[in-house]
């Protein structure tokens, strides 16, 4: 039977790619577009991976997966925990092929940690805490450092290299030819079904670098034949090898998929959202802001580190709450890229102060500031699209969604700033909806229909012909599978089995608390928490 070849490219844009693609930089892409279809693949509101990829993975929208943000909440608290394959509410694909007896092999695909007992291996990616199982089985580590072919964690933390390129340069390139390496002796020692390897150093290099390979960014004529620009494209250049390595080890019938969670833009202005709410009076902070405010981000925050570390307070002492929340009328609700904000609703929030009578009144009030505001420095708006949260989403987790969300104008990011608004400083790109989509093999036909991300959950299944434990919110590609593939509906799946290592129960989080400091020091080197 054919099997599936998926690689993803986090973060791939068309914007970027088809000027190299022009170049003739990419040839193995430029090859797999020639005997296939191209197209643009529309992400998920909001646009950040740690949404997209469970869109992804489940078929269906955040809204029906219940993921918005890098980190979740515990009910009635403030308190917020790193976002894992545990925080996903709706059954994926993975484990329905596994179910269907299919052999499933995932390389760094994010949020599958702790890694499901599936049928196949798992090499997780995302942010990871050290000390714990990351992989499926849990001795794959070893296999592949007995193989001579070592997997490497976490690592490109773009933000931690502020303004020194070449280091994070030489970082991404040692670590994805690591990963590389150790995914084609993956594909060479199983037996599978399902090949999916995704590919970071795309998203992390244009988020600090975009202007040396984005032609619509100001700083680009003068950055792209620089040294570092030849640099730039080398990380392009590496993951295209990768693609030519990857594709040789398929089969003719095989279908071969190469897709992005998200599109990217890019950005010359910044905003930090809770900042902009103060400036437009609907958010106050405490007066602890002043003193540990400066510990999120720069030498303060490494100082602090440092002592935090030695002290052995991991776990044990929190940094106090930055927002005077009896003065608080609307706060950020997606910290990772300020796609989104929230009411302080009285009843709803642990410290709420607006009266659930004036709730409609107080989202009109702020929808009308952030949507007029205009930056002084350029005279446009930040802010391209605004939404109520019921307009966006319908599903059964629709409640926790925030109660606004916004789409950045072109060379803005909602977040990545230190002040309500700044010139953008080591960032230069930052997420968009459109991302990228190829499809190769021998039913891919030209797109009829814009092709959705929830689309390839359902499309994977079809191809497999393995059955659907869950309603998708997305469709079946017919384009790429063929008019008569369709996806059965299996049996209710029953409950999942606990995964070693995993708390149970009613605990809130399948990591410590230890572990969850830890991964949130990695996602401010990410760029995600400022």
């Amino acid at each position: 039977m054919p099997r599936v070849l998926l690689i993803g490219w986090d973060g791939a844009d068309w914007r970027i790619l088809e000027p190299l693609l022009e170049r003739g930089a990419l040839p193995n892409l430029q090859a797999l577009i020639d005997r296939g279809q191209k197209g643009v693949l529309r992400s998920t509101v909001p646009t950040h991976s740690w949404a997209a990829w469970p869109s992804f993975l489940t078929g269906v929208d955040p809204a029906d997966h219940g993921v918005y943000d890098i980190l979740e909440t515990v009910p009635g608290t403030h308190k917020q925990y790193p976002v894992t394959y545990k925080s996903i509410k709706e059954r994926t694909f993975v484990e329905d092929l596994s179910a269907a007896g299919k052999v499933g092999v995932y390389a760094d695909v994010p949020l599958l940690f702790p890694p499901p007992d599936i049928n196949g291996k798992i090499a997780a990616g995302g942010v990871l805490p050290k000390g714990r199982t990351y992989t499926q089985p849990a001795d794959l580590p070893e296999q592949l450092e007995k193989a001579g072919v070592p997997w490497v964690i976490n690592g490109m933390s773009w933000t931690t290299y502020r303004n020194r390129p070449e280091q994070y340069l030489d970082e991404a390139l040692e670590i994805t030819g690591k990963r590389i390496r150790a995914t084609e002796w993956l594909m060479d020692n199983s037996d599978w079904d399902l090949m999916m390897s995704v590919w970071v150093s795309v998203d992390r290099t244009q988020h600090a670098l975009s202007n040396y390979v984005a032609p619509d960014h100001p700083d680009y004529e003068a950055n792209v034949k620089t040294p570092i620009g030849w640099k730039v494209r080398d990380v392009y250049a590496q993951l295209d090898d990768a693609i030519g390595s990857f594709v040789s080890r398929t089969r003719p019938d095989d279908l071969v998929l190469f897709i992005s969670d998200h599109g990217f833009q890019s950005v010359t202005r910044t905003i930090q959202m809770d900042h902009l709410l103060k400036k437009l009076g609907f958010l106050e902070f405490s007066a602890s802001n002043v003193v540990f405010g400066p510990m999120q981000w720069g030498p303060v925050r490494k100082v602090a580190r440092k002592a935090y570390d030695f002290l052995g307070l991991h776990g044990k002492v929190a940094l106090p709450q930055s927002v005077n929340w009896s003065k608080t009328k609307a706060f950020t609700a997606i910290r990772s890229t300020g796609e989104g904000v929230s009411i302080n609703l009285a009843g709803r929030e642990p410290d709420g102060i607006v009266d659930p009578a004036d709730f409609e009144k107080v989202r009109d009030e702020v929808m009308d500031a952030l949507s007029s505001f205009v930056d002084p420095k350029t005279g446009r708006k930040p802010v391209k699209a605004i939404s109520r949260r019921e307009e966006i989403f319908k599903g059964k987790h629709a409640d926790t969604a925030p109660d606004i969300l916004m789409e950045p104008a072109e060379l803005y990011s909602l977040t990545h700033a230190k002040s309500a608004l700044e010139d953008a400083d080591w960032i230069s790109g930052d997420h968009r909806i459109e991302g990228v989509i190829v499809a190769a093999g021998p039913s891919v036909k030209p797109f009829e229909q814009p092709p959705l991300l929830v689309d390839m959950a359902p499309t994977i299944l079809a191809a497999l012909d393995a059955p659907a434990s869950i309603e998708h919110t997305g469709r079946v590609l017919h384009e790429v599978v063929g008019s008569d593939a369709k996806v059965s509906q299996a049996e209710p799946a029953k409950p999942a089995a606990q995964i070693p290592g995993m708390p149970s129960g009613d605990e809130t989080s399948s990591v410590s608390e230890t572990e969850a400091d830890e991964m949130e020091e990695h996602l401010r080197g990410l760029g995600y928490l400022e």
